[in-house]
């Protein structure tokens, strides 16, 4: 059974993720119980806030049923009132002193009524919390109320009812004397505590609900989305919901106050421990990173560093490595030296290796100039020859300059490169030998970018493939054109110089062509040993970025393309 491979830096970054993870989690539920328990307080308070709510409004209901009481069974002008003993005059006493009592009795959020069912009484006053634009509305409802409890049953008096209007949703009491009235109300729309100035008060928001509607703030419970089915339902809202309710219900009355506690008001009164869990938290956090760190910076440095020597190495840039690997840790920088010493010894090696590779190299071009054929010295020296015995001296000189410059430039180091211009030199060179020594013409053209004059290619690039041409086009009657075309173009998005050589003769035999297409070719061939030649010699030269292709023109003679990369290697 093999050994398991792991790493010491995720063994770190293991035991780091379990101790955060363990105190974030840990402190999260410290968190989670601190807002729980503030919540608790709080709907301990709110419940002791509502039954205050409701114990003021049950006492404010007290104290106007026993003044509609005392009102109408003990007071004596209210009985002479429902007698109708009175003069004018009288009458308006009566009422004056009545309006005086209920100014003084009703309450700032209630009002009270007295009428008759003949309409010779009727007088109100509604608290100071009603606004005088609405007195239209407020003398509407003393209408609808009067209406309504003089179409009541004796048994209804006495009793708390529930009035809605438009306007206003009222709890009324009323007590009847013969034909006279008195009628106390609540609004519970304006019903407030008295003393609702302080900050538990702030945010609290109550509300009215019976077993079919809201009765009262059913906008806001609304926009909450509390309804009357979720109040009568019992279910209270999840522990992160937008609201706390709490509800009673009030003797006496078929209807049930609600106390609703928005959520930012609970955020506010927990932040203060949230903030200071969450900055605990994060102080610890950021201790825990710094510790790990450090020991992190401890315990694997050293395997960073030779991560980085061998990635740099990998890449060429020994050099960057060796100028940024310093440390003041005496420790760290013994290890820096050993490794700047085994980069030292490694490019020492990669360099010898290199030049091994260039003699290697030298050693294979100079074995392909000795693969060059004779025959064609033979056949000059026959021509010189020839021109010496028929005293052609001037023709004869200018052989023999041409033939210097070709032998010059064939033995030269086959891994330089040359300018284009040079090779084009060349190649006039070899046209005027093979001109001077054949009975028939040959005709030379050129197309060549004025721009690439300058750039690198290897030696007899083009000189081979002219030789090839006149080689293997002997037997032709016809005049044999050379066409040579050179410009800039992209292979597969990469820029290259494009060279196009192509004749008119018989182009290159099926097998011929099959062979010199391939990707690899016999450097031992007798055929075409020029063109193998010259593969090879780009192949040491550039390695990669180059391709060959050959093939026949449709209306004949034979075509080579090669392209070179734009960017030269250069020695």
């Amino acid at each position: 059974m093999g050994r398991k491979n792991f790493s010491i830096r995720k063994l770190l970054l293991k035991y780091l993720l379990i101790l955060l993870g363990t105190t974030f989690f840990s402190l999260l539920l410290f968190c989670l119980y601190s807002v729980y328990t503030n919540t608790k307080q709080i709907e301990y308070n709110n419940r002791a806030l509502l039954n205050t709510y409701v114990y003021t409004l049950q006492s404010e209901m007290d104290s106007l049923d026993s003044f509609n009481q005392e009102l109408c069974y003990n007071d004596y002008v209210f009985r002479l009132l429902d007698c109708g003993y009175y003069s004018g005059k009288e009458k308006v006493v009566y009422e004056y002193n009545l309006k005086n009592i209920i100014r003084n009795q009703v309450p700032p959020y209630g009002a009270i009524l007295i009428f008759d069912d003949s309409g010779s009484v009727s007088m109100y006053q509604f608290g100071s919390l009603f606004p005088a634009v609405l007195s239209r509305h407020m003398y509407q409802l003393k209408e609808e109320l009067k209406a309504y409890w003089l179409a009541a049953d004796e048994s209804q008096t006495g009793t708390w009812q529930h009035y809605k209007n438009d306007s206003f949703s009222v709890l009324m009491n009323a007590r009847r004397l013969n034909n006279l009235y008195v009628c106390s109300l609540i609004d519970l729309n304006y019903f407030y505590l008295p003393n609702d100035t302080g900050s538990d008060y702030e945010h609290l928001e109550i509300g009215f609900y019976d077993s079919r509607e809201v009765l009262a703030h059913k906008d806001y419970l609304a926009s909450l989305g509390i309804d009357a089915d979720f109040l009568n339902s019992g279910r209270r809202p999840a522990f992160l919901s937008r609201y706390l309710i709490q509800t009673a219900p009030i003797e006496g009355t078929h209807i049930s106050i609600c106390c609703v506690l928005p959520a930012n008001y609970l955020w506010n009164y927990s932040r203060l421990s949230i903030v200071l869990i969450a900055s605990i938290i994060v102080a610890l956090c950021g201790l825990i990173l710094f510790t790990f760190q450090s020991i992190s910076n401890a315990l694997v440095y050293p395997l960073n560093q030779i991560i980085n020597a061998t990635n740099h190495l990998a890449q060429n840039q020994a050099e960057e490595f060796l100028e940024k690997s310093g440390s003041n840790v005496f420790e760290f920088q013994t290890i820096n030296d050993a490794l700047k010493d085994l980069i030292h010894q490694k490019i020492r090696l990669e360099e010898d290796n290199r030049q091994e590779i260039i003699a290697r190299d030298h050693a294979m071009l100079q074995y392909f100039q000795l693969q060059t054929r004779s025959h064609f010295f033979a056949n000059c020296l026959k021509s010189l020859y020839s021109m010496l015995e028929n005293k052609e001296y001037e023709k004869m000189q200018r052989m023999i300059l041409a033939f210097s410059n070709h032998l010059r430039y064939i033995f030269r180091d086959n891994l330089k490169l040359v300018s284009l211009r040079s090779e084009l030199t060349e190649v006039n060179d070899y046209y005027n030998i093979i001109l001077m020594d054949r009975s028939r013409p040959i005709l030379l053209l050129q197309d060549v970018s004025p721009e690439l004059m300058d750039f690198q290619v290897p030696p007899l690039l083009i000189q081979t493939f002219l030789e090839n041409s006149i080689k293997y086009n002997t037997q032709s009657s016809q005049l044999l054109c050379f066409n040579i075309h050179i410009d800039k173009t992209t292979l597969e998005d990469i820029p290259v110089v494009q060279i196009r050589l192509c004749d008119n003769g018989t182009g290159y035999p099926p097998d011929v062509l099959k062979k010199i297409n391939a990707a690899e070719n016999n450097i031992y061939e007798d055929f075409h040993i020029g063109i193998t030649n010259l593969k090879k010699r780009v192949e040491l030269i550039y390695k990669s970025g180059f391709s060959f292709a050959f093939y026949n023109d449709p209306s004949g003679g034979a075509c080579s393309l090669i392209f070179l990369p734009l960017e030269n290697m250069t020695e």
